[in-house]
């Protein structure tokens, strides 16, 4: 959310303007009133800069002093979207563990984070960070940290009053869950470490972390929306993608990690999505999980 205070100025040209009425229920804060022929603004601090004042103004009567008109984009085809090829988008994205040697270049990533600049935020504070592991060097270093954790952690749990203390915290069945996997999490990231395989990665050319500021569950919730935007737009620009949920939780639970990597005091890392050229096709869609609803109404 941007404020400006009494700074904010939003004005009507009468010669445009129709008196539709669109830009005062358009808008979320309420703080648009028509009075008559006039357009009274009150509480201009509750404003969110979300711009629905001026993109719902049919014939580009209305002004905002915080987003000036040469920003916007018009929208010149109305036509709806083919549901079915939406749908496709949808389904037919794979999570990918096998990447080429290939390098994605600077030019596609920056294209993924412009189409995640668009994913909807809380109170549109648009506060979604991005951090880029560029190159395999710079991969396999987020994937050492990473395993280094795993095996400091492996050793820690075979301590009773370390699991006992962390089970407050996370919960006895993740710990038990951990201790379960921990034999097969060891063997993969020992091999990582010393260069072996990549089986945190998969030999993925490029990383990126999306982190934000803002109460953490709104944090998340932000990461994860940008993030999702990501995954269809590398889809459709033919490359693959996998969200990493092992170096995510070593940045959230590991302090110094996270100071390691430059990660802003007070920020919520968020998401971690590895992104390379596919080292294979898909040439069908597996089964998925029943839908599981509760109506409520």
């Amino acid at each position: 959310m941007f404020s400006k205070g009494d700074e904010i100025d939003i004005t009507v040209d009468p010669d445009k303007c129709i008196r539709c009425g669109a830009c005062e229920a358009s808008c979320p804060s309420r703080i648009l009133l028509w009075e008559g022929d006039d357009l009274r603004v009150s509480n201009p601090g509750r404003c969110i800069g979300c711009g629905h004042c001026v993109a719902v103004c049919r014939d580009s009567a209305l002004s905002h002093s915080e987003l000036p008109a040469e920003k916007f984009v018009e929208i010149e085809n109305r036509e709806q979207m083919d549901p079915e090829a939406l749908r496709r988008l949808f389904t037919e994205r794979r999570s990918c563990r096998r990447f080429l040697d290939e390098p994605v270049s600077r030019e596609q990533i920056d294209k993924l984070i412009d189409s995640a600049r668009w994913a909807p935020t809380s109170t549109n504070s648009q506060n979604v960070r991005f951090m880029v592991f560029q190159g395999r060097d710079a991969v396999r270093e987020l994937a050492v940290e990473t395993s280094r954790y795993y095996l400091k952690l492996e050793r820690r749990l075979a301590n009773p009053l370390f699991r006992f203390g962390i089970g407050l915290g996370i919960g006895r069945k993740t710990v038990a869950a951990y201790r379960l996997r921990m034999p097969a999490i060891v063997e993969m990231f020992t091999r990582t470490l010393v260069g072996e395989d990549d089986r945190l990665f998969y030999n993925a050319s490029s990383v990126m972390l999306l982190f934000s500021s803002g109460l953490p569950h709104l944090a998340y919730a932000g990461c994860n929306l940008a993030a999702m935007e990501i995954l269809l737009a590398a889809q459709s620009m033919g490359l693959g993608t996998c969200i990493n949920g092992y170096a995510l939780t070593a940045l959230i639970r590991d302090a110094k990690m996270r100071e390691r990597f430059d990660i802003p005091k007070g920020y919520t890392v968020g998401a971690m999505i590895a992104v390379g050229v596919p080292g294979g096709t898909f040439y069908r869609v597996p089964p998925r999980n029943k839908r599981r609803v509760i109506w409520q109404g």
